[in-house]
């Protein structure tokens, strides 16, 4: 049990220092909001996976709860100490971003540093009710398989091309 929280703890500085690193996303242990409830469907064409599938990232909706911002991703990957680790991508902790462009994502692997995911999220417009489409930025989540942390990197400051995808995106 010592060990468990020592594992849980050792994410959440992980999270802290991720999200500080980038400004408002969160990356967080896995809560509420990774419940298999909140799985988006069809699962192969909302999740997509890495090294030889060890690593997976899969859309997540809060049933539209906030109403502006329900879409998060969920990240598992290998943790050498505990099997698995489970961690939730917000744009703040229980709030997600309007969309999330998964399928816009690209990836490469650096040796040593292990494999970084970059994909495309938008804010909530309140003039229209939708995305923010000048607000559209990568998030870049870095992946090291052999040490198991998982953080976040700061991306671009430049916008992400507009996604060419639909208005809302795969919904439950």
């Amino acid at each position: 049990m010592r060990r468990f929280f020592s594992a849980l703890f050792g994410s959440a500085v992980i999270a802290v220092s991720g999200a500080s690193a980038v400004g408002a996303q969160s990356l967080q242990s896995c809560d509420w909001v990774a419940s298999a409830a909140n799985l988006v469907e069809p699962w192969e064409e909302t999740s997509r996976t890495y090294g030889d599938g060890a690593v997976r990232i899969a859309l997540l909706d809060t049933g539209g709860e906030p109403a502006c911002c329900s879409s998060h991703l969920l990240i598992l990957s290998p943790d050498p100490d505990y099997g698995q680790a489970c961690h939730v991508l917000s744009d703040q902790p229980g709030t997600g971003f309007r969309q999330v462009f998964l399928e816009e994502s690209n990836s490469r692997y650096e040796a040593g540093r292990g494999l970084l995911v970059t994909i495309p999220v938008g804010r909530f417009d309140p003039d229209t009710g939708g995305v923010d489409r000048a607000g559209i930025r990568p998030v870049s989540i870095r992946i090291n398989q052999a040490s198991g942390q998982v953080t976040l990197e700061a991306a671009s400051a430049a916008p992400a091309p507009a996604p060419s995808s639909g208005a809302q995106g795969p919904k439950k």
